[in-house]
């Protein structure tokens, strides 16, 4: 079993800590596990396999700019899946603020991490035509960050001036 993800966490049970046997409790822990695991990975085939946010609300895991303009973002509320295995977030988080490039222009990727259901700014290359960074393993694309030189704030549209936020995410 991949233990990936936060969806279902193990019990390890000590001698006399239950009315049954430890290495009984064990047993069926781990049955629960290989169980819950494979009803994921049907759940995830019945969406269509592979990894992607829920589409069922089209805001789900979106990123957005902040109200009043900020030099940071806020990843909504959703859910997804990511190498096969659940990911929710029930709340909106607001990520640390962006340091704006000092020489050239810069992408960065706002992602979804598994193994600890957070959300992670991978900082890009500043170039004149700089590329996008790639995902991380076991992490689910959200947004591009378009990140200008002297930006005062990100935008969820093109102004010219500020950065703004381009939608990478995959919807079922």
């Amino acid at each position: 079993m991949s233990e990936k993800g936060k969806a279902y966490l193990r019990t390890r049970w000590e001698y006399g800590e239950r009315p049954v046997a430890s290495a009984k409790m064990n047993g069926w822990d781990d049955r629960i596990a290989y169980a819950l695991e494979l009803a994921y990975r049907l759940i995830n085939e019945a969406f269509g396999g592979g990894d992607g946010a829920l589409g069922d609300a089209l805001d789900g895991l979106q990123v957005v700019a902040l109200t009043p303009p900020a030099p940071a973002v806020k990843v909504l509320p959703g859910y997804a899946f990511i190498s096969g295995m659940p990911f929710a977030m029930e709340e909106a988080v607001e990520l640390l603020p962006v340091v704006a490039p000092s020489a050239d222009q810069r992408i960065d990727l706002v992602q979804a991490r598994l193994s600890d259901w957070t959300y992670v700014i991978k900082e890009g290359e500043e170039d004149a035509a700089p590329p996008p960074p790639d995902a991380d393993e076991d992490c689910l694309p959200l947004a591009l960050l378009h990140l200008r030189v002297g930006m005062a704030s990100i935008k969820n549209s093109d102004d010219g001036v500020n950065g703004y936020i381009e939608d990478a995410r995959v919807l079922f």
